[in-house]
């Protein structure tokens, strides 16, 4: 069937194409393509068509083939407290039939019922290649979470027991992210890479894209925004939460109140026409939005996307509750991540899930894979990853790995390791080899594989707090020599920067390496940097690190191609693949000292944000009138934190006495270690909830005076993140130490 997909494939990416056009792209010999071709019209799966000429070429034009009524079709479902609805679309991605019914969101089993019957009515017996359903509650594992909105699916396998009712193969998502889909492919959201999208309906859930990838989390439950705790002492959720944003900001809360103001029930469509002229009712929108609002401006400072989109049946394009957001927002997110963010209501509605989880679907298939520019990229996605995963254990074996040993050390796939290896070895990063003497194996070796060293050195650079590091290693991240210069942080920061180069250079001199050995460098900055320009924005976090390219001063000493990151983004890359991390793929990293930060891995990938702006959590508002922040602000994470703040514990208020009382065995040293990580944990709840990490490994300072910061962000982690969250989240300390942000800086080149 493949060849015959490879035809389908190219028809539909065209839209029509001549048999040249086929031979073409598909790379089959013109008889090969022939037979098919005529199989595929003799089954109906492709139609032909006449070409009309137009005076390009002599003679008869050219019949094009299009896809057929029998070519078949793929189905896109959506099930919410609302009901079932049901898409069935072609392979072009035209809608040819819809079905929709009301179900009981306590039963889930007759929910599966109707949904069974629903896309049955809605195929009318053609062939399925791919099935889409969206939930509007967590799936981990295949598995429905308890949800508020549908809370007798609970447990239930709905991709299992769906695909033995139906015969062919169904996926299972959120309904948020099927919806952050829809408006990437045909709303407000197109042409964007890093979005959240907000459905504001029965709950509250959230689809996030970064860096264009849609975000799922280790256990498939990112975007739990609705269960971020707002008020301890609120309303019991069915989470087992109190105060949960969606008991105070969804709909039906909204809604309530606003029947019992006015005395009558009021539906959602007379909620927004009363807005418009009552201004009670605009109040009541627009404070649900600011609500809402606060969070948003929490995922603004730490996840850093350049569009938030807003949807659900309150939300209208210039209403009050997309301005109280996007209030919230430039009053809570630090000001150069609000000037880059924008705001909007989606353009799809209520259908914005149902085209997400069609274009999901057509995805899916068969025959949108098999042809690599159509393949999108979760497949390139899953190609790159394996890539990684098997030169990074090629490049950490000291001898030659066995093919078959390297499939068992990944988890991969036989076939998938090795077409990944021939690609290394065409590429010249790997090469077959003779297995190590005494193996001991009987029978045929597996074939053996090596990394190739290219020759040269990479330096890995950090200007850090207390002084600037400088590492070179060879082109497998090996650390060869290193130097350390302690200084405090100069209000110069382009001095600082290119101090850290001047010992880059000098570490060649002194180790007698010439200076063309050096083949690129990265400097580790504790500023956020722009991920396209590599430059520090015009106002930064911190004064000195501020309107100016680190990486072209690096580049001005040593003459090579140079790089800039933030600190907290390396360290969380050097944990995820040398420290506390390794083999996680979603992963926090949290700085815990008088200088928070936190660094995000996603899908394996080191995440910067819109703007470089991801992970800035020492700026999140703790308390609107606490102590006044650096950044300008009051209340920030980061003053809590600060030496300051323990000034009551007695003598100079120095981060490096606080940490010698608590070392010491200072009780309440000891507990207000302890309560800095409650604090920290309870701060950072929200993203944990959003982003769904595997790991949160935490470092910083505070860490080396006992397991107090650690214990503290693990409990409030497990008491303020949702259930589905919070149940698939380690909490660990971080194994690299200082060292986190050259190990990062090196691994980013790598």
């Amino acid at each position: 069937m493949q060849h015959r997909d490879l035809i389908l494939a190219a028809v539909r990416e065209t839209g029509r194409a001549g048999r040249t056009e086929l031979v073409r792209r598909t790379g089959m010999a013109r008889a090969t393509v022939n037979t098919l071709v005529a199989e595929l019209l003799a089954e109906g799966v492709l139609a032909e068509e006449e070409a009309a000429a137009d005076g390009s070429r002599p003679g008869r034009p050219a019949r094009l083939l299009t896809l057929g009524a029998q070519a078949g079709v793929v189905v896109g479902a959506v099930v919410s407290a609302a009901g079932v609805r049901v898409a069935a679309a072609s392979l072009s991605g035209e809608i040819l039939a819809e079905r929709a019914a009301g179900t009981d969101p306590d039963d889930g089993q007759a929910g599966l019922d109707t949904t069974v019957a629903l896309i049955n009515e809605a195929v009318g017996g053609r062939r399925v290649w791919a099935v889409m359903i969206g939930l509007s509650a967590p799936v981990a594992g295949g598995v429905v979470q308890a949800s508020s909105v549908l809370p007798g699916w609970a447990g239930l396998h709905p991709g299992t027991e769906l695909r033995n009712r139906l015969g062919y193969p169904v996926g299972i998502r959120n309904d948020a992210d099927l919806a952050l889909i829809g408006e990437l492919k045909h709303g407000v959201a197109a042409g964007r890479r890093d979005v959240c999208y907000l459905r504001i309906a029965t709950g509250i859930g959230c689809g996030l894209l970064l860096d264009g990838v849609v975000q799922h989390g280790a256990s498939g439950v990112a975007g739990e925004i609705g269960h971020v705790q707002v008020d301890e002492t609120g309303t019991l959720c069915r989470c087992g939460n109190r105060g949960c944003l969606e008991t105070i900001a969804a709909p039906r809360e909204i809604l309530a109140s606003l029947t019992e103001m006015y005395g009558e029930e009021v539906t959602a469509v007379r909620a927004v026409q009363l807005a418009a002229s009552d201004a009670i009712a605009e109040r009541v929108l627009a404070d649900a939005g600011r609500m809402i609002g606060r969070v948003v401006a929490d995922l603004a400072n730490t996840v850093n996307p350049a569009l938030v989109v807003l949807d659900g049946p309150l939300i209208t394009e210039h209403g009050p509750l997309v301005a109280g957001v996007a209030d919230s927002v430039r009053r809570y997110a630090q000001p150069e991540v609000a000037d880059a963010l924008e705001v909007r209501a989606g353009e799809l509605g209520d259908r914005a899930a149902l085209i997400g989880a069609v274009t999901a679907a057509l995805h899916g298939t068969p025959i949108a894979r098999v042809v690599p520019s159509i393949a999108g990229p979760p497949a390139a996605r899953e190609r790159d990853h394996r890539r990684d995963a098997i030169l990074d254990l090629l490049l950490k074996q000291a001898a030659p790995v066995a093919r078959s040993d390297i499939a068992r050390l990944t988890h991969l796939p036989r076939a998938a390791v090795a077409d990944v290896l021939a690609g290394l070895v065409e590429d010249q990063l790997a090469e077959a080899c003779d297995p190590p003497a005494g193996t001991g194996r009987s029978g045929r070796p597996s074939p053996h594989f090596r990394a190739v060293i290219a020759p040269g050195l990479l330096a890995g650079l950090a200007v850090r707090a207390d002084g600037v590091h400088a590492v070179l290693t060879d082109m497998a991240g090996t650390r060869l020599h290193e130097t350390f210069r302690p200084m405090p942080m100069s209000r110069d920061g382009q001095g600082s920067v290119r101090i850290a180069g001047e010992m880059a250079a000098a570490l060649l001199a002194e180790h007698g390496h010439p200076p063309d050995s050096l083949v690129a460098a990265v400097v580790s900055v504790p500023s956020p940097v722009h991920p396209e320009t590599g430059a520090f924005g015009p106002r930064g976090v911190l004064p000195m690190f501020a309107g100016f390219s680190p990486a072209e001063q690096i580049t001005e000493v040593l003459g090579v191609p140079a790089l800039a990151g933030n600190n907290a983004h390396l360290a969380a890359l050097g944990e995820t693949r040398r420290g506390a991390a390794r083999g996680a793929r979603d992963v926090l990293y949290l700085r815990a000292d008088q200088y928070t930060g936190a660094g995000i891995v996603a899908g394996g990938r080191m995440y910067r944000g819109s703007i470089g702006y991801a992970g800035e959590v020492g700026h999140l508002n703790v308390r609107e009138v606490g102590p006044l922040c650096i950044c300008g602000s009051r209340g920030c994470l980061s003053t809590y934190l600060s030496p300051r703040y323990f000034l009551p514990l007695g003598g100079p208020p120095s981060e490096e006495r606080f940490l010698d009382l608590v070392a010491g065995g200072d009780r309440p040293a000891q507990r207000a270690l302890l309560d800095a990580g409650r604090l920290i944990g309870r701060t950072v709840a929200p993203l944990c909830n959003a982003l769904n990490p595997q790991i949160v490994v935490v470092g910083g300072r505070f860490i080396e005076a006992g397991p107090y910061v650690v214990d503290g962000i693990r409990e409030s982690l497990q008491r303020h993140c949702a259930p589905a969250a919070a149940s698939a989240l380690t909490v660990r300390p971080a194994e690299l130490g200082a060292d986190a942000e050259v190990i990062g800086a090196v691994e980013s080149l790598l």
